[in-house]
């Protein structure tokens, strides 16, 4: 019966992480992939309810799932009808007053959200991460471990379909629209498709290191590094400012992975050295073909259009506060204040920064939640490096995850990649490998190091 149970719980986590990366990459253009993601979450989560719940073990956990539960019971509070001269009193709702008064129906009861419609889409686009990361923590080490190769997996899909698509082959595109370019991948989005890239690298690297035994270390180590610069070269070929600002932390946390694990001193001269090599063909030789060079350019690029508009989403926070628009509203809110200055044929569908975003719709409680979960992320980060020695069984994971969340919170400073389904799946399941508490095994060295140990000491 145990047997069982953890292969249903493989099952179903490894199945939600591939749909997720599979079909969660688009945007609201394509709602049909959004459907079966928000469907797999559904009977993932349906599961381990049919499992029993099962009490949450650390501090870390507990934190994790308050900050869940807040941020789920925020939705629901701004769907609840209020009445009208409550909502009325709100802050910024002077416009839909007046509509509700033009058409007569100024005693109307009405929402906190300005669009109920789009914050039950977002109370169904948080199903995916929140089931995502109860998956991931309750399917134990071993799951978890599984996940993260599945995720090293996808980055050379993702990759292999960077270099595709420059190749001229745009059918291989998954979300193709007017808007799409080269270098998108499994994403809808070329700045997503990077940041997956760099988040996914030290996955690839632990992956082809210590769950390929048939190798030797050393052939493996020189497998994972050619892979890891396979991968550098595909974030250029996404031609993503971010990503490229983002790719020194994925490989520095891949350097970490590699020369971890207790190497001898020769070993370590050779991955470092092969670790400068790498670096010098990036700064050097790179920058002169001519996709590298079309990636560079891109941080000479004139004004961005977000730079223009970000003091009207600023003002428009101010406008709503405290309790801000309610989420999903975003469009509809920035095209009422949008000044004629900065009117475009296309209209804004983000704030290009989740946190201004975040604010405006959520206003001073999402701020407080965003906060606390910075602080967790942080305060728990530290804990689990500390905890998790070098080159032990839980080193690597920890590296990973904190790797990836820090550069999902980095990217979301002038972006929005946690809007994607994909990204916040990833984003949840390595938030899970640090709320888990640590096992024993996690903070002993890899069994062939225990053995060498044993021997030299004989």
């Amino acid at each position: 019966m145990t047997q069982a149970v953890g292969r249903g719980d493989a099952i179903a986590a490894g199945g939600l992480l591939v749909v997720t990366l599979l079909f969660g990459g688009g945007s609201r253009l394509f709602p049909t992939y959004r459907l079966v993601v928000e469907l797999a979450a559904v009977l993932a989560l349906a599961w381990f309810a049919w499992r029993s719940w099962q009490r949450p073990q650390g501090w870390p956990t507990w934190v994790a799932v308050a900050l869940l539960t807040s941020t789920i019971l925020m939705l629901l509070v701004q769907l609840i009808p209020l009445p009208s001269p409550v909502w009325q009193a709100l802050p910024g709702r002077e416009d839909a007053a007046a509509v509700y008064a033009a058409a007569d129906a100024s005693d109307r009861a009405a929402p906190l959200s300005l669009n109920p419609a789009g914050t039950r889409s977002s109370i169904a686009f948080f199903i995916v991460p929140f089931a995502m990361f109860v998956v991931a923590l309750r399917s134990g080490a071993d799951v978890r471990r599984l996940l993260l190769q599945l995720i090293a997996g996808f980055a050379i899909l993702n990759g292999l379909l960077v270099v595709l698509q420059f190749q001229g082959f745009p059918w291989l595109t998954f979300y193709y629209t007017t808007s799409t370019r080269p270098g998108s991948g499994l994403f809808a989005n070329k700045n997503h498709s990077a940041v997956f890239l760099v988040a996914a690298m030290p996955a690839l690297a632990w992956t082809i290191k210590e769950r390929w035994h048939s190798a030797p270390l050393a052939t493996r180590r020189w497998i994972a590094a050619a892979a890891t610069g396979f991968i550098s070269l595909t974030v250029f070929g996404c031609l993503s400012r971010a990503g490229l600002a983002l790719l020194p932390i994925g490989l520095l946390a891949s350097g970490m992975i590699l020369t971890s694990g207790r190497p001898t001193r020769r070993g370590m001269a050779l991955t470092f050295g092969g670790l400068a090599a790498a670096a010098v063909l990036l700064v050097i030789v790179l920058p002169q073909t001519a996709v590298v060079g079309r990636a560079l350019e891109r941080f000479d690029a004139g004004s961005d259009l977000r730079y223009q508009f970000w003091p009207v989403v600023v003002d428009t926070t101010k406008a709503y506060l405290p309790f801000g628009s309610g989420f999903g509203t975003f469009p509809e809110v920035f095209a009422a204040r949008e000044p004629l200055s900065i009117v475009r044929p296309t209209y804004v569908n983000h704030a290009h920064s989740d946190y201004m975003e975040i604010a405006l719709e959520g206003g001073v409680p999402a701020i407080v939640i965003l906060a606390g979960f910075l602080i967790w992320f942080c305060a728990v980060a530290a804990l689990r490096l500390r905890a998790c020695r070098w080159g032990s069984v839980g080193f690597a994971p920890v590296v990973i995850a904190v790797a990836g969340v820090l550069e999902l919170i980095l990217h979301s400073l002038l972006d929005y990649p946690l809007r994607t389904l994909a990204l916040a799946g990833l984003a949840a399941m390595y938030c899970a490998v640090l709320a888990a508490p640590p096992s024993a095994l996690d903070l002993e060295p890899p069994r062939r190091y225990r053995q060498k140990v044993r021997r030299t000491a004989r």
